[in-house]
C-alpha cells in the first residue's frame, strides 16, 4: 500500500489510450470503501468521457486545462442533504482512494479543487453544474483527471517527519 501512497503524483499530461472498464471499476470501488462519517456515504461520482464535456470542464478552473487531454475526467460530488456537514471530508477520503488506486494501476490523476465557499467561489461550481447538470442539492467537491500519463512519473520523498509530533506540539 505504500508503495501505491508513494507512486501517486499529480499527472498533467496524457497518452491517448483509453482507460480500461475494468480498471475504472477498480478506481470506482476503491472510493466506495471510503470511510464515511455516520455511514452516510454522501457520495456520488461522474464519468466523464466525451470529449466536449471534457473540454467544457477544462475550462471551470485555470489549472484544469489537461482535463481536455484526458481519456477521463472524474467529477466527485456530495449530496448536502444526506451529509450537510460532512460530505466534504467524506468526498475527500474517496478522493484520495480514486488517487491511490489509480496510482497502484499505473494511471496517473489529478485532484482540481472546485468546491467554493457561499460567500466566494461557487463560480468553478456552478461552472461544472451547467456542464454536468447536477441538481441543486449536489455540490462538487472536484475533478480528477485519470489516464495513462504522458511521461514517466518521478516518485517523491514521502519527508514529513518534521510534522510528526508527540504528547504535544
Amino acid at each position: 500500500m505504500l508503495d501505491a501512497i508513494a507512486a501517486r503524483c499529480s499527472v498533467r499530461s496524457y497518452k491517448t489510450d483509453p482507460v480500461s472498464e475494468s480498471d475504472l471499476s477498480t478506481i470506482l470501488e476503491a472510493a466506495f470503501c471510503a470511510p464515511s462519517a455516520n455511514n452516510g456515504r454522501p457520495w456520488h461520482i461522474i464519468v466523464v468521457t466525451d470529449a466536449d464535456k471534457r473540454r467544457a470542464l477544462s475550462t471551470v478552473h485555470q489549472w484544469a486545462g489537461f482535463c481536455a487531454q484526458a481519456p477521463v475526467v472524474l467529477a466527485v460530488c456530495g449530496d448536502e442533504t444526506i451529509s450537510p456537514h460532512w460530505w466534504i471530508e467524506d468526498c475527500s477520503a474517496a478522493t484520495e482512494n480514486v488517487l491511490v488506486q489509480a496510482a497502484a494501476l499505473g494511471l496517473g490523476t489529478c485532484w482540481i479543487g472546485i468546491r467554493g465557499d457561499r460567500e466566494k467561489g461557487l463560480e468553478r461550481e456552478d461552472m461544472v453544474r451547467e456542464v454536468l447538470g447536477l441538481p441543486p442539492h449536489i455540490r462538487c467537491l472536484c475533478l480528477i483527471s485519470l489516464g495513462y500519463p504522458a511521461s514517466e512519473l518521478r516518485t517523491k520523498d514521502p519527508g514529513g517527519l518534521e510534522h510528526v509530533h508527540r504528547e504535544q506540539w
